[in-house]
């Protein structure tokens, strides 16, 4: 994905920035709490999984995935992670997805971090169509969908297959209606990127 800058939320708590080596253990333990993984398509990542993502920013394929860190101001910890896979330069569309770690639930960083990464990615990044598919049980984060102004499309049945068994997903898409950027600041002139379905 080719951009200039990256998304800069006002949240007092949390920054975003990108993923480092030294996260990757702690977000992999996060990602294996029952409380965390239940109510998405993870199955159980590892250190070693969740590696590729490093440097994916850096990256210039045309459907390469961006995943950003999720990190306390105070700290530096990361304690969640964001981003788009499923990117099509050609149709101008993304698909979003976001984790966070139990203790920060309940102080709106996951709507400040949406509503950030997706004002950037229709300003910045011009795309459309940002999407979203969430399991039909992880009713926080259709709530952070419907806060984040995505409208709700259809329930897909069977969708993707959650540790072994098929799972329905709401679809959410939040669609740009404003002139698409072009020139300097347009990605289009160059290659997109994405990152996986969680």
């Amino acid at each position: 994905m080719q951009f200039r800058f990256l998304p800069n939320p006002e949240h007092p708590l949390v920054c975003l920035r990108p993923l480092r080596a030294a996260d990757i253990e702690p977000w992999s333990r996060y990602l294996n709490l029952p409380e965390v993984y239940e109510h998405t398509s993870w199955d159980h990542p590892t250190p070693d999984d969740l590696a590729s993502y490093l440097n994916n920013e850096l990256s210039g394929e045309p459907s390469s995935r961006l995943r950003l860190a999720i990190a306390q101001r105070e700290g530096d910890e990361i304690v969640g992670t964001i981003g788009l896979h499923t990117v099509s330069a050609p149709n101008r569309s993304a698909e979003l997805a976001y984790d966070l770690h139990p203790n920060m639930w309940g102080h709106g960083v996951a709507t400040a971090m949406v509503g950030a990464v997706v004002e950037w990615a229709h300003a910045h990044a011009a795309l459309i169509r940002v999407q979203a598919t969430v399991l039909e049980s992880n009713n926080r984060s259709v709530r952070v969908l419907q806060r984040s102004h995505f409208l709700q499309e259809g329930l897909l049945r069977s969708y993707r297959l959650v540790r072994g068994l098929p799972g329905n997903f709401y679809m959410y898409a939040h669609v740009g209606l404003g002139p698409v950027p072009q020139g300097e600041n347009s990605v289009l002139e160059g290659p997109l990127s994405g990152s996986s379905s969680r």
